[in-house]
């Protein structure tokens, strides 16, 4: 009857002396002997990059500088056709279908976001 109980000892002997050891992990002990307490320490979490942005590109010409106008979004409304938001933007239909990847001119939907290639 005494082995059992002399195994169950040990047992929570064991788990006491990793619970203390556990504890003290935040501590160093030098060769003299003595526990200096570690600072506690914090670790920089870097900033994410932003993401690129457009800079419009200075073009020449005759002598005059202007920059390049950047595409434009259009949320398709009802009653909206490539022929007419390309009236409205300067634009040709190819250019427009082109840029959204449109391989029928008549399948946008209400709610579609277009994009719209600078007129050129």
């Amino acid at each position: 009857m005494q082995k059992p109980a002399i195994i169950v000892v040990t047992l929570l002997l064991a788990v006491l002396l990793l619970a203390a050891c556990a504890q003290n992990n935040n501590q160093v002990t030098d060769t003299t002997g003595t526990v200096a307490a570690l600072p506690p320490t914090s670790t920089a979490t870097p900033t994410p990059p932003l993401p690129a942005t457009y800079t419009p590109v200075a073009m020449g010409h005759g002598g005059h500088l202007y920059a390049v106008s950047t595409r434009s979004i259009h949320i398709v409304r009802a009653g909206d056709t490539l022929g007419e938001l390309a009236k409205q933007y300067g634009v040709t239909v190819q250019a427009i279908a082109q840029a959204n990847r449109i391989y029928n001119y008549n399948l946008i939907e209400v709610g579609d976001i277009l994009y719209i290639p600078p007129c050129e």
